[in-house]
């Protein structure tokens, strides 16, 4: 399955403590009562916020996004929460349920509500391969639900496994940058197109990696996210 083969590989190593400075462990839990583990970014209160959600549970946690994409986010008077998903890190529950069947989307969903507790700003959603998959379960779900939405989307390298329980033709419409390497190109690349996407970017990388590998393979696709977020935030 290629949500699983684009990560197979070392699992990273989790320091127990936040990946940048000026962050705090936090916990908080779902609406089924898994209790998830974070690293907590506090911004400024009416600023905009940014929920990153990594790659698969089976072997990513929260110390896959680098700290320097943490600091250039939260140097903007942004909020940034960086939960482990369920069964990963520091978090409870079985980390198939992250990605297979509805629980990623209340994993999303308790981090959305974490933010909207705290900043009156928008907030969007940044995710690393299969976490594509819980972060368009959610914000399918959120709009028939009356929960907060976000306002973009970034999709570091989404697969046929971003579409396990959802599809993008019901995604609502909002701004979305696609990231993938030239290797991996073939289903974003099957999104353009599709009539809800009028404002969708798409960001190929020749030498790119998958999900947040891209940080490493492509550096510049940390300011390729910043300028396209700072667009549908101005």
């Amino acid at each position: 399955m290629l949500a699983l083969a684009g990560c197979k590989d070392e699992a990273v190593d989790d320091s127990g403590g936040p990946v940048a400075p000026g962050g705090e462990v936090i916990h908080f839990d779902t609406r089924d009562g898994v209790t998830l583990e974070a690293d907590w970014y506090a911004g400024d209160a009416d600023a905009p916020a940014v929920l990153l959600m990594h790659m698969t549970p089976l072997q990513f946690d929260r110390t896959s996004w680098p700290a320097s994409f943490i600091t250039l986010l939260h140097d903007k008077g942004w909020s940034v929460l960086v939960p482990d998903r369920r069964g990963a890190g520091g978090s409870e529950g079985e980390p198939r349920d992250a990605f297979e069947g509805e629980y990623g989307r209340y994993d999303v969903e308790a981090g959305v509500s974490h933010l909207t507790g705290y900043t009156s700003g928008d907030f969007i959603i940044i995710a690393g391969s299969n976490g594509t998959t819980a972060t368009l379960d959610y914000s399918v779900w959120a709009t028939g639900e009356g929960l907060p939405m976000p306002v973009a989307l970034g999709l570091m390298t989404g697969g046929t496994y971003t579409e396990t329980q959802s599809s993008m033709s019901d995604l609502p419409e909002l701004p979305v940058v696609f990231t993938y390497s030239t290797q991996e190109r073939a289903w974003s690349v099957a999104q353009q197109g599709l009539p809800n996407g009028p404002d969708w970017v798409f960001l190929e990388y020749p030498d790119g990696a998958h999900g947040t590998r891209m940080f490493d393979a492509a550096p510049e696709v940390a300011t390729d996210l910043e300028s396209f977020f700072d667009g549908v935030l101005e």
